[in-house]
């Protein structure tokens, strides 16, 4: 009768261990599984190996639902800053993006361009402006002189009563592409632009000795009905002379020949842009030729007559990447920003960060 006794006794403790082994181990096992679900790898960022082959042997959809917050050291981390030098105050400054990119616009494109045409030069500005970030380089503006970047009283004192309805507009345009990124290999490229192309965007390898991943020339001919596409500079022998001198003083420059022959052997790029040039006897990039007769473009035809050099340029700009006036012609006939984007950087893809 004990013994009896003593095995319902001993059964009964068995069972309770049981039980309390059910009720207590295996919902911590649920809870550690839980936490190096798929749902916490991507809230808190890698994890060992180890713990990501444990991940990939657990049941599918055992997590699907579950959101699990980030720590609030990892949210800072991900903070979408940019830190501005201003040279018009001396100043450094550190901008969200959204305080960042709507001035940035302001300051790159004419605001009568179609809203798709503003969110392509948003999402240009945001990679660009990655990029640099990326790569620690200073992104350095002058907000008097509306370079890169002005502050919201310069924007009021030109726009007055204007100022609600365009910082409006461009603020609606940052936010329907925020977090949007050109990029090659998962990296965000240098996604240049300009104003007017000469018809048609020039390879980065002819401006800047490399090229650029993503960008390659593309045929932009609405450029050519943009106010300011033709100019014209004329200059007499003795300014060509004088501005060369300037522009290469350590330069052994040769006038000994005819006046006629100091801008001559103009060789073109596929795209229509100076490839090369002898000026004054010296063989200068094309480039190098805009910068030293202050052109607007490299896009440039010189005629010598009636004593003089006639340079007519086409275009506005370097010419690499996207064409603002081109973006603007394609938004007027209906292209989305994607199109656009599309259109100026070939070989990149539109990610969301």
């Amino acid at each position: 009768m004990k013994r009896s006794n003593l095995r319902g006794r001993l059964g009964r403790g068995l069972g309770f261990l049981l039980l309390y082994a059910f009720t207590s181990l295996i919902p911590l096992g649920i809870y550690i599984h839980m936490q190096g679900g798929p749902e916490a790898e991507k809230a808190g960022g890698a994890e060992s190996n180890t713990a990501q082959s444990e991940v990939d042997a657990a049941a599918p959809g055992f997590l699907e639902g579950v959101s699990v917050n980030p720590a609030p050291e990892e949210k800072a981390e991900a903070a979408d800053n940019f830190t501005l030098f201003d040279q018009a105050t001396g100043q450094t400054r550190t901008l969200t993006a959204q305080e960042l990119l709507p001035a940035a616009i302001a300051c790159e494109m004419d605001l009568s361009a179609p809203p798709e045409a503003l969110k392509a030069q948003a999402v240009a500005c945001y990679t660009l402006f990655s990029k640099q970030r990326q790569q620690g380089q200073e992104i350095v503006c002058d907000s008097g002189q509306w370079l890169v970047w002005t502050d919201e009283a310069s924007m009021r004192a030109r726009w007055g009563e204007d100022f609600d309805g365009l910082y409006g507009l461009l603020t609606d345009c940052v936010e329907a592409v925020a977090g949007q990124l050109l990029t090659v290999d998962g990296e965000p490229i240098t996604a240049t632009y300009f104003a007017i192309s000469g018809g048609c965007t020039e390879d980065a390898a002819n401006v800047w000795v490399t090229s650029i991943p993503g960008i390659w020339p593309v045929a932009s001919p609405g450029d050519m009905l943009a106010d300011g596409y033709l100019s014209e500079v004329i200059l007499t022998p003795a300014q060509l002379a004088q501005a060369a001198e300037a522009a290469f003083p350590e330069a052994a420059l040769d006038l000994s020949g005819p006046e006629d022959s100091w801008l001559m052997d103009i060789a073109y790029t596929p795209s229509g842009y100076v490839e090369t040039a002898k000026l004054c006897g010296m063989e200068v990039s094309g480039s190098q030729l805009r910068s030293a007769l202050s052109l607007r473009s490299a896009c440039v035809e010189s005629e010598f007559r009636d004593g003089a050099y006639h340079l007519t340029v086409r275009g506005w700009g370097h010419g690499v990447g996207m064409s603002q006036a081109g973006a603007a012609f394609l938004a007027k006939r209906g292209a989305s920003y994607r199109e656009i984007l599309a259109q100026y950087y070939p070989g990149a893809a539109l990610t969301q960060e």
